[in-house]
């Protein structure tokens, strides 16, 4: 597979983009050179041809070749900040894929193994049912993986959703209790404070992921101890959905970059999964195609991090309410 392929080094890239822009400014100075040289010879060839007596056509040609080469050290430029780029990219993909592999085989492991402790005639059934709820456990984090997986496809395709009004209290009733459950917060507080009565165009899975993404991000990178809490209320447009946490906070230099795709923190907390970098990413996209907008906030005296999410009313599903 190409994309499993290392790119070639960055230092290999600069140093032909520099021989290439070496070898060109050369042939510059050569070819201004030459025309300098034989100045009248070109000026008597000219006026051989019947062109007229233009002593100056030397100079023509000088600044007809000196543009063409210039076009030609911009056009090496563009090709190595293209180059660059897609190296980038590469490296991403190949990082991620490490990544996915990483993230696929922890579970797969404690799976096969407490699958094998049930093999065991000794085992009582009060562990027997501790052992299958760690297996449904683990197998639902490779299920939400692999549509996390399926949703980056589908949202770098274009392929859109169809939308639906969407009741924002109702489905948060639903969410709250799911989600403690899905998520390890034995060391970690997790609060919601709902107050909305706003409907909005989405769709429950989408809006499940979303926040699914945040909140796990938040867990993961905050320690023992802190806390991570949802608040949701409404606004003279639509509704606001804010997930707050206490954790290590991003740094000022990566809040522009952490809604690209591939994108991993710089930093870590020790014993926490590290993610696949297609989650934020995941957040954006499914956010805009619900016609929202999200930020990050980070520092500004405060711990932690924030997300702030937007989505506007849905009209006709409120005046549909109404009715």
């Amino acid at each position: 597979m190409s994309i499993l392929r290392r790119p070639p080094p960055k230092f290999l890239v600069v140093l032909i983009y520099l021989l290439a822009l070496a070898i060109t400014t050369a042939l510059l100075v050569f070819w201004v050179l030459v025309v300098q040289r034989f100045e009248s010879d070109i000026n008597q060839l000219i006026s051989r041809l019947g062109v007229g007596d233009w002593g100056y056509f030397h100079v023509f040609i000088q600044s007809t070749g000196a543009g063409l080469f210039f076009l030609v050290i911009v056009a090496l430029t563009y090709l190595l900040s293209v180059t660059l780029s897609e190296r980038r990219y590469s490296s991403k993909q190949v990082e991620f894929l490490s990544n996915v592999t990483h993230e696929l085989k922890s579970p797969v492991a404690a799976i096969k193994l407490h699958a094998q402790t049930l093999q065991q005639p000794d085992v009582n059934a009060d562990e027997r049912g501790v052992f299958v709820g760690f297996i449904v456990q683990e197998a639902d984090r490779i299920s939400d993986l692999v549509d996390n997986l399926l949703t980056g496809s589908r949202l770098a395709s274009g392929r859109g959703e169809r939308l639906r009004p969407l009741d924002l209290g109702a489905f948060f009733e639903d969410y709250q209790p799911a989600a403690r459950s899905r998520f390890d917060v034995s060391e970690i507080e997790l609060s919601f404070d709902v107050k909305t009565r706003t409907w909005v165009m989405a769709t429950r899975e989408s809006l499940r992921r979303v926040l699914d993404n945040l909140i796990d991000n938040a867990v993961r990178f905050t320690r023992a101890g802190g806390s991570v809490r949802c608040v949701v209320r409404d606004t003279p447009s639509g509704a606001e959905i804010i997930v707050i946490d206490t954790g290590i906070g991003i740094p000022r230099r990566e809040l522009g970059r952490i809604f690209d795709r591939f994108y991993r923190l710089g930093r870590d907390l020790a014993g926490r999964r590290m993610g696949t970098g297609l989650g934020l990413a995941i957040v954006r996209g499914l956010v805009e195609e619900m016609r929202g907008t999200v930020r990050a906030v980070s520092g500004h005296g405060e711990p932690g991090s924030r997300f702030e999410i937007r989505l506007p009313r849905a009209e006709a599903a409120e005046s549909a309410d109404v009715a």
